[in-house]
């Protein structure tokens, strides 16, 4: 959520939940339920999600039935704030900073004061929870550097004033959205794009003017209409855009207004996030079909080097015939024999290499046991070319199908095809609703079983991580990762811990790991690999943040051929 939306939306809901008390907190991963007893029956919802930090007023069902998480933050947190009225809601003007002020009287008639600091700043997302005297009491993420300086009075800021009529585009680029700036990517890419009908002065202070517009649009623009929008594989950054300002940059998308900033909110996040998932399912789909077809091409090209290599299988024959032949009249010298070529008309003389200590009987024989076992070689790679071509000319079609209409209903019926293209199992279908296959199967994240029938199992999101690897897995069950990425926790399920996991589960397990991490890319990855019970979670660390005492590594190649199961 950027800078000036979260100004927009704090503005919006500051009149429904002013004033109010606090009737309940839910925690689940790292979202923050408030339930105020809004008539309209709405919760404050915070993401802390560094990936998506957000604050809106939400009506979904699936946040109402969050789960409370059991930890110091979240008790400090209902200790303090159940049942306290909201004083103030405020943002800081320059930062994506929320500070939320209450007020509770104790059964003694004493007023005590909180405040609930929240940091929507992408990676440093956290939130921190403060006394009357600005003393940290309690923080969801552990953060060893805090400042607690209170809100500066709020007022727009002035740029307008600063832009000279002759400014150019570059200069104001490298001013108003560099690093740090007030300006996320999206609004960027907004002032580049009234660049193109507009002189970069005038397109700041359009865009700037819009910003900072009261009763702005809710507004989410979208490649498709938002009922198919999880349908299709989708580039979120720029097909699905939350806005409250009119955008040039959407032109040719489809345009949908809400009766408020956090009606659009409530929408856009949960499809952003079905977006981003069904798009990670079609990038490794993708990896996958490349990765086989690349594999087939290269065994091509290695047939055809044998082919060249065995293709002097009738001259071998050749020659130990003319080696028999010629027993009588050959003439040895140096390692060669001379002898007459009967199959020449002319019946000339040439020269056969005969190998060291041989005599003319032995070379005849080896001449001949290479024809045969070139003859074999031939035949073997006519039957492996027949088989790899019967395969790699589907696989290009399909990877083709895909690339021209990435559906989600087309990514099911690709990654069957492809798996019976290369014999292997369908395993279950890929639900093109993946919260309600987890609700329904009790299950996290994706599951597999290898080829020595051990089940493993990959989180699709940091929350996902944390509970495979610390409610899931058990202390002699294998934790991988991909070293020095980013990417999804795996467990390898151990049910006979006295057994050591085979090392092809391993290998393959680890190729899981690589595939779902940022390392997919690459040739050869790393993979750290342990026990569970080596895995520690620092206090209050973020989801996903692990630390490891103990590990080995293996290299392996990206991929998977495994049988899915989940």
């Amino acid at each position: 959520m950027d800078n000036f939306y979260l100004s927009a939306i704090v503005d919006e809901i500051k009149h429904e939940v002013e004033g109010r008390s606090v009737a309940g907190i839910a925690l689940s991963g790292s979202t923050l339920l408030f339930d105020f007893r809004l008539n309209s029956r709405l919760r404050l919802l915070v993401s802390l999600d560094r990936a998506a930090p957000a604050l809106y007023l939400s009506s979904r069902d699936q946040h109402r039935s969050g789960k409370r998480a059991p930890s110091n933050f979240y008790s400090v947190l209902r200790e303090q704030l159940e049942g306290a009225k909201v004083v103030s809601i405020a943002k800081r003007p320059f930062d994506r900073v929320v500070e939320i002020e209450f007020e509770n009287t104790t059964a003694k008639d004493r007023t005590l004061r909180a405040s609930l600091v929240l940091s929507l700043t992408g990676r440093s997302a956290n939130a921190y929870l403060l006394d009357d005297q600005k003393t940290l009491l309690a923080s969801l993420f552990e953060k060893p550097k805090f400042d607690p300086a209170p809100l500066p009075e709020a007022s727009a800021p002035s740029i307008n004033d600063e832009i000279e009529p002759s400014i150019s585009s570059r200069e104001l680029l490298d001013t108003f959205f560099g690093a740090g700036s007030l300006f996320g990517p999206q609004l960027k890419n907004e002032f580049l794009a009234r660049c193109n009908s507009a002189a970069p002065a005038q397109a700041f202070r359009s865009l700037t003017d819009d910003l900072l517009r009261a009763n702005p649009p809710s507004l989410i623009y979208s490649r498709f209409p938002l009922d198919q929008i999880v349908q299709q594989v989708i580039t979120p950054k720029v097909d699905l855009l939350l806005s409250h300002i009119e955008l040039v940059q959407a032109t040719g998308l489809f345009r949908n207004e809400f009766p408020s900033l956090s009606d659009a909110a409530d929408v856009y996040y949960p499809l952003r996030e079905q977006a981003i998932e069904l798009h990670g399912e079609y990038e490794i789909l993708t990896h996958e079909l490349s990765r086989a077809i690349n594999k087939r091409a290269a065994a091509i090209k290695a047939m055809d080097s044998d082919r060249i290599r065995f293709g002097n299988a009738d001259d071998l024959k050749r020659k130990g015939d003319l080696i028999l032949a010629n027993l009588a009249n050959a003439r040895l010298s140096e390692g060669k024999a001379t002898v007459v070529d009967y199959y020449d008309p002319e019946q000339r003389e040439i020269e056969i290499e005969i190998p060291e200590g041989f005599t003319l009987e032995e070379a005849a024989t080896d001449y001949f046991t290479r024809y045969r076992k070139a003859r074999r070689a031939l035949e073997a790679i006519a039957l492996r070319e027949r088989d790899v071509l019967s395969e790699i000319e589907p696989l290009r079609e399909i990877s083709q199908e895909l690339e021209r209409d990435p559906s989600a209903q087309l990514i099911e019926d690709v990654y069957r095809r492809s798996r019976r293209l290369l014999g292997k199992p369908a395993g279950a279908a890929r639900d093109k609703s993946p919260k309600k296959q987890k609700q329904a199967s009790g299950r996290v994240g994706r599951w597999f079983r290898s080829s020595d029938g051990y089940e493993i199992a990959v989180g699709r999101n940091d929350r996902d991580n944390d509970a495979l690897t610390f409610k899931i897995a058990r202390p002699q069950d294998l934790w991988l990762h991909a070293a020095d990425y980013p990417g999804s926790h795996v467990i390898i399920r151990n049910p006979k811990r006295q057994e050591a996991v085979p090392h092809r589960t391993i290998a393959e397990a680890a190729g899981v790991a690589a595939l779902y991490s940022q390392a997919r890319s690459e040739g050869k990855a790393a993979i750290h690999y342990t026990q569970k019970k080596f895995v520690s979670k620092p206090p209050r660390a973020k989801p996903g943040l692990v630390r490891l005492s103990s590990f080995k590594s293996i290299l392996v190649e990206p991929g998977c051929d495994l049988e899915r199961i989940d």
